[in-house]
């Protein structure tokens, strides 16, 4: 026999160990943990055949509708990426040495910097209304205070140098005796973090710190496919907050009836909605602490003139906190600009700051807290990034806490504007709001709910399926210790819940309350020439939609009326619907509105019909701020531009 040579075995084991993995890795886009990131198939919009994995095909007599094809595409796709920079900081020429003049801690105020020169003052803002603070007066003597939201400015020579917003919560006492009996209630914390414009792809592109971190350590799933309900945040939240829609569902496509909205814009914006059921007052029947931050002192329920909570039904609200840096006569110049990023302080990093502190306040009492960014990303795709180490961090600093709660990471809407809407990515992106959840710890391994939310991420979701998640954790499975595994229908409710097995009806926009123009599923598209008669017809419908919304609502003599420039993207469904042929298109406007909207039109004999709402797909920045309607407002610019407009601008909503 002749002799062995080591090295040679060692050399042959280490190639055969090489292809082995070579193998595996070859599969890997098969093998990627589906409680991670799910399966991507295909959504609106002509896909190249890249994207094309399941072919669109229809039986005789079935209706197109009635399939839904989920897209399948690279969230790097070379046709977005230039519109990527994951470079852009706004904070990177911040003063990193900076450290605050004023601290609050256990409800008392100090000065720690020790400048003998500084004279220091404090003062306390509570809520008066949704819009005004109770502003204290001015303390000169550091000490004990009873507020959440406390002002503090110091000046030299008499000339202020520092402004700052200080939060804390303060804990209320348990409640003795809750609405519900939650005696026999297997309870856990709640918590959402809502990202203002997020979509599925963005959050992929942009927070590879905080998703990695949350479906490793935290075995969270992402939704790949949740369908926006609405045009922009309000429609999008309203449904998760009240359950309630506030747009049409356009049907007619189908031969079926429109179905209005559930509150008509009047009685939504005119209306307190005290009396109204949300989350917020469930959760507080059901003996939990509630808290609702958000970066935007209009926030959801007020901009940009409704009248939201008379007194809302949270204990800790942030809105004072907003109202003091925003509005005019509430804080110092200085205070209204510590937030701008040159003291390395965004507003995100004062919703975290007020969460954790909310949940470290109630270590013995149930919380259901819900923190909305709208600063980061809402006008821009590159807006998130910067901010990855931030929920990162928190993730990790209330690892605890979160470990042993429900957690929900969420979108309301992709990125409404831009040019980067005409890439596929970016068309998808609009319509499709970033969705993941984590369970807690002790539920992961005792029961099956990881492996039912992994099958349920591979379908079609929407907003409506979020609140019923959150209601079926409230109310029915922590009556059950979340062991049902079987499909519930919620009484009054339009979703399904995610932690139990969904109804075998087939999940698409026909059978959905998804508006049909977000429609995520994918139908077969041709592009047509911009150029023809039927281009400029199409285009010249969608603007007359435009104005007939604005001559209905009187509001003819404040905006301008638009004229149809050109046609800039014609697309036609392949299959014919009822005997109607269905179109997507893009249409741009004469000056000076230059504005940009897209609808989809069906023409049946020769008749053109626009279904159901039409968008704005360009900024319009200040030029619709005559405009107090929210709806109405992507659909003006002002005859006069020289009204005044507020402080602060949400173009998008």
């Amino acid at each position: 026999m002749q002799n062995v040579s080591w090295g040679a075995l060692a050399v042959s084991g280490c190639m055969i160990v090489y292809f082995v993995f070579l193998g595996i890795a070859s599969y890997s886009p098969s093998m990627i943990p589906e409680n991670s990131y799910g399966f991507y198939q295909a959504i609106v919009g002509n896909l190249s055949e890249k994207y094309q994995y399941v072919e669109n095909k229809l039986t005789i007599g079935e209706d197109p509708w009635d399939k839904c094809v989920l897209p399948k595409y690279d969230v790097w796709d070379e046709e977005v990426m230039p519109y990527v920079n994951p470079n852009k900081n706004p904070l990177k020429n911040c003063d990193t040495s900076f450290v605050p003049f004023t601290a609050l801690q256990n409800s008392s105020w100090k000065i720690v910097n020790t400048n003998k020169n500084l004279e220091c003052r404090a003062r306390c803002h509570t809520r008066k209304s949704d819009r005004r603070n109770h502003i204290g007066e001015w303390m000169r003597t550091p000490g004990p205070v009873d507020c959440e939201f406390l002002e503090a400015a110091c000046s030299e020579n008499n000339q202020d140098v520092y402004g700052y917003l200080h939060s804390q919560v303060i804990p209320k006492p348990p409640i003795e005796k809750p609405t519900i009996d939650i005696s026999s209630l297997m309870q856990f914390d709640v918590f959402v973090i809502l990202l203002d414009s997020l979509s599925y792809s963005q959050g992929r592109r942009a927070l590879p710190r905080t998703l990695s971190y949350f479906t490793n350590h935290m075995d969270g799933v992402i939704f790949p496919y949740v369908n926006k309900v609405g045009e922009n945040s309000r429609p999008n939240g309203i449904p998760i907050w009240f359950g309630k829609s506030l747009e049409k569902i356009d049907k007619t496509l189908l031969d079926e009836k429109v179905i209005p909205p559930d509150w008509p814009h009047k009685y939504f914006c005119k209306t307190y909605k005290d009396n109204e059921t949300s989350l917020f007052s469930e959760f507080h029947d059901y003996g939990y602490r509630t808290l609702l931050a958000e970066d935007w002192a209009d926030g959801t329920m007020n901009w940009p003139n409704c009248v939201g909570f008379e007194n809302p039904p949270i204990d800790h609200f942030m809105r004072p906190f907003q109202n003091a840096y925003e509005r005019k006569n509430h804080g110092t110049s200085l205070t209204q600009k510590h937030l701008n990023g040159k003291l390395c302080r965004e507003t995100h990093h004062t919703l975290l700051d007020y969460m954790g502190q909310f949940t470290k306040a109630y270590p013995d009492q149930r919380k259901f807290g819900w923190v909305w960014a709208i600063d980061l990303g809402h006008n821009t795709e590159n807006g998130f990034a910067h901010a990855d180490k931030d929920f990162h961090n928190y993730l990790i600093k209330h690892r605890k806490a979160l470990d042993e709660s429900f957690v929900f990471i969420l979108g309301d809407h992709g990125l409404r504007f831009g040019d980067v809407r005409k890439t596929f990515v970016g068309s998808l992106d609009v319509n499709n709001p970033f969705t993941a959840l984590s369970i807690p710890k002790v539920l992961r391994k005792t029961t099956k709910i990881l492996e039912i939310m992994t099958e349920n991420a591979k379908q079609i979701q929407s907003h409506y399926d979020t609140r019923a998640t959150i209601l079926d954790i409230m109310k029915y499975q922590s009556a059950n210790s979340f062991s049902e595994t079987m499909p519930r229908e919620i009484p009054g409710e339009k979703g399904s819940s995610y932690i139990r097995k969904q109804p075998s009806t087939p999940r698409n926009c026909r059978n959905m309350p998804v508006p049909l123009q977000y429609c995520i599923c994918q139908f077969k598209k041709s592009k047509l020439p911009r150029n023809t008669t039927t281009a400029e017809s199409i285009g010249k419908a969608l603007a007359t939609a435009v104005n007939t919304q604005i001559a209905e609502a009187n509001f003819t003599k404040m905006c301008i009326k638009m004229e149809w420039e050109k046609t800039t993207s014609l697309l036609a469904y392949d299959d014919k619907f009822k005997g109607a042929t269905l179109y997507s298109v893009t249409a741009v406007m004469k000056e000076p509105s230059n504005a940009e909207f897209k609808g989809n039109v069906k023409i049946m004999n020769g008749e053109i019909k626009v279904l159901g709402m039409v968008e704005r797909s360009n900024k319009y920045g200040k030029t619709a701020d005559c405009m107090k309607s929210e709806h109405h407002r992507p659909y003006c610019y002002c005859a006069d531009q020289n009204s005044d407009g507020k402080k602060k601008t949400k173009t998008s909503g």
